[in-house]
């Protein structure tokens, strides 16, 4: 048995990756929205890449998967720009 292709995941992983090197720099908001643009890329993928080459971005149906990563690139950047950095006193 062989295991399943992953596909076009990796294009989005780099940039995850630099969004989790920018927050652990303290660098929350241009974390947030780098992550955001990582997720989105991942919607964009899905999106665009026939149904066999999707590998690890194909979970359910297209409509499904692209869906759920857009809500969830939308949600972490408006969670981002609403963000208070600065502490109350």
């Amino acid at each position: 048995m062989t295991p399943p292709k992953l596909g076009w995941w990796w294009v989005a992983t780099p940039v995850l990756l630099l969004g989790l090197y920018a927050f652990a720099r303290g660098e929350v908001r241009l974390a947030g929205y780098v992550m955001a643009a990582g997720v989105g890329l991942a919607a964009v993928l899905r999106l665009v890449l026939p149904a066999g080459r999707g590998g690890g971005l194909a979970v359910r149906s297209r409509f499904v998967d692209v869906a759920t990563l857009v809500v969830l690139a939308l949600g972490l950047a408006v969670i981002t720009h609403v963000l208070d950095l600065h502490p109350r006193r």
